[in-house]
């Protein structure tokens, strides 16, 4: 076996992933914009059988993309290679993306449940876990500053090198 073809079977698990993100969502919306789910009241009323499915829905394509996220970085450090400064970036980026959605998502269920007061703490404990993570993902950063400008610099330099032999 070639060392290609050990990386690409190495890798087949993020098609998987994506493959699962992709129908979660699909399904999700499918199922949620049914008629039968949008007139179905769940908890006397106040939530509908569309709202809990697209929750779900959309609550396992989240969390299959932070699996992606965290196993796309166990992979990185155990492969290494040109994109191993990548690794302490992922988890960061990822975990941002995640909570910034999920405040939506969860919203689905939560919101015909929650009074005034109530959503204003939620979208508090929103901003306080979105500054975190962008916080996180500034720290990567700048903890991994050495490796990014070496990345970036091997790469702009083989660009101008095939810009010059054009």
């Amino acid at each position: 076996m070639t060392n290609d073809t050990q990386t690409d079977a190495g890798w087949n698990w993020a098609v998987r992933f994506i493959a699962v993100i992709v129908v979660a969502l699909i399904l999700a919306a499918a199922i949620g914009s049914m008629e039968l789910f949008i007139k179905t009241s769940v908890f006397g009323g106040k939530l509908n059988a569309s709202h809990l499915v697209r929750f779900l829905g959309y609550g396992a394509a989240l969390g299959a993309f932070w699996m992606l996220g965290q196993r796309s970085t166990i992979a990185l450090q155990q492969h290494g290679g040109r994109w191993s400064f990548l690794q302490h970036l992922i988890l960061p980026v990822v975990s941002l993306i995640v909570v910034s959605i999920a405040y939506t998502v969860a919203l689905l269920i939560l919101n015909p449940m929650m009074n005034a007061a109530l959503h204003n703490i939620y979208n508090w404990v929103f901003i306080v876990a979105i500054l975190a993570c962008a916080l996180w993902v500034l720290m990567a950063v700048l903890g991994q500053s050495a490796s990014l400008t070496s990345a970036l610099t091997s790469a702009a330099g083989r660009f101008g090198s095939s810009g010059k032999n054009k």
